[in-house]
C-alpha cells in the first residue's frame, strides 16, 4: 500500500511539473533574433568589447596605408584594417578572442612594431 502511494505521488508530482515547463512562443523567438542582430551590429561597429586587437599605428592616412601594406607583406596570416578615430587613422590587426592569443601575436609583431598596443575596441 505504501509503495503504491509513493508511486502515485511521484506520478502526480512529475505530471504537474511537466505542465509548468516553459515553451517559447513566436514573440519570444522574435525577441531573441532581434537581440542577436543588435549584438552583431554592436560588434561590427566596435561598440561592444568582445575581442582583442593590436594597434600597430596611429597617425595620418598615408602613413596608416603604408604601415598596413608593410604589415601585410610580413605574411603573418593576421587580418588588418584601417580605422578612423578623431583625429587619427589607426591600423588594427587581428581579432583575438582572448588575451593570451593577443599576447602571442604581440610577441610576433613587437620587434617590427615596437609601439604596438593591445586594445579592446569599444565605447
Amino acid at each position: 500500500m505504501l509503495k503504491n502511494l509513493i508511486f502515485v505521488s511521484f506520478i502526480f508530482l512529475f505530471s504537474t511539473l511537466s505542465g509548468w515547463a516553459q515553451k517559447l512562443n513566436s514573440t519570444e523567438l522574435n525577441t531573441i533574433e532581434n537581440l542577436i542582430k543588435v549584438k552583431h551590429d554592436l560588434e561590427s561597429n566596435h561598440e561592444l568589447k568582445t575581442t582583442y586587437k593590436l594597434q600597430i599605428f596611429s597617425g595620418s592616412l598615408e602613413e596608416a596605408e603604408e604601415n598596413q601594406q608593410k604589415f601585410e607583406s610580413l605574411q603573418l596570416d593576421i587580418t588588418s584594417k584601417i580605422i578612423y578615430q578623431t583625429p587619427n587613422y589607426k591600423v588594427w590587426v587581428g581579432d583575438f578572442r582572448n588575451r593570451i592569443q593577443a599576447d602571442r601575436a604581440f610577441d610576433k609583431i613587437n620587434s617590427e612594431y615596437p609601439n604596438t598596443l593591445i586594445i579592446r575596441p569599444g565605447k
